[in-house]
C-alpha cells in the first residue's frame, strides 16, 4: 500500500492506525491485564492488516508470536491470582494499600514481609534512628511521641516509619504499641529489592503511603481546629 492521503484515510489505513491506537493505549494502562489485554488485540488487528491489506506474512508472523507471548503471560498470572490465598487482615490491607496490583502481585508482595503480634510498650521507631522496617498497623494504636510527650496517634489502616524509608532521613518520632498490635513489617533491604527489581510495585506501596499520608495531615488539622 503505497502512503497518501487517500490510502492513509482508506479502510485499511484506519485498521493500520487502530492497530497502533490499541497499542499506544496498551502502554498507558497501569493494570498489567489491560495492558496485556490491549496488546493482544493491537496485534490480531496489526494481522489483519499485514495478511489482508499488505500481504506482508513477516509482519504477520511477529504479531503472531507478540500474541501468543502476551497470552502465555496472562495464563501465568491468571494462574498466581487462582492460587492466592488472604486472610481477612491481608485482604483489607491489600483493599487499603495495594490497589493497582494484580492479586497474585499482592500476594508475593505480603509474603517480602512478615505478620507479628506485638506486646503493651514495644518500641517501633527511635527518634533520630533510621527504622529497619516500614510497619503497617492492622490492628491497635500506636502512640507518637517526643521528648516523652504524645503528640499523635496511629491506628489500623496506618503506616510507621513510611517517611523515613521513602525520603531516607531518620525517624523524627518515637512510637510506640499501646496495648497490643498486629503489624505486618516490610525490611528496608526488600523496600530496596524492590526499588531495583519490581519498581512499579514499589510506586503502588509510595501510592498508598501518599494517602496515609494525607489522611494524616486531615486528622493533624481537624484536631488543631477542634
Amino acid at each position: 500500500m503505497e502512503l497518501s492521503l487517500e490510502s492513509a484515510f482508506s479502510t485499511g489505513g484506519l485498521v493500520g492506525h487502530l492497530a497502533y491506537i490499541l497499542l499506544i493505549l496498551s502502554i498507558i494502562m497501569r493494570n498489567i491485564v489491560w495492558l496485556r489485554i490491549f496488546m493482544i488485540v493491537s496485534s490480531l488487528v496489526a494481522i489483519a492488516y499485514a495478511l489482508i491489506w499488505l500481504s506482508d506474512p513477516v509482519s504477520s508472523f511477529w504479531e503472531t508470536l507478540m500474541v501468543t507471548v502476551n497470552v502465555v503471560q496472562l495464563l501465568i498470572i491468571w494462574r498466581e491470582n487462582s492460587r492466592a490465598r488472604f486472610t481477612a487482615v491481608e485482604r483489607d490491607f491489600a483493599a487499603r494499600r495495594l490497589r493497582g496490583l494484580a492479586t497474585g502481585e499482592q500476594r508475593r508482595i505480603l509474603n517480602m514481609g512478615t505478620w507479628e503480634t506485638l506486646e503493651d510498650g514495644t518500641v517501633l521507631t527511635e527518634n533520630g534512628v533510621h527504622p529497619p522496617a516500614l510497619i503497617y498497623i492492622a490492628e491497635g494504636t500506636v502512640d507518637v511521641m517526643i521528648d516523652g510527650r504524645q503528640i499523635a496517634t496511629c491506628g489500623p489502616g496506618d503506616y510507621v516509619g513510611e517517611m523515613s524509608l521513602v525520603g531516607g532521613a531518620p525517624a523524627s518520632a518515637d512510637t510506640r504499641v499501646r496495648g497490643a498490635a498486629l503489624v505486618w513489617r516490610l525490611p528496608a533491604a526488600a523496600i530496596d529489592d524492590l526499588d531495583r527489581r519490581k519498581p512499579a510495585w514499589l510506586a503502588v506501596i509510595e501510592a498508598g503511603i501518599a494517602r496515609n499520608i494525607r489522611r494524616k495531615l486531615i486528622a493533624a488539622n481537624a484536631a488543631q481546629l477542634a
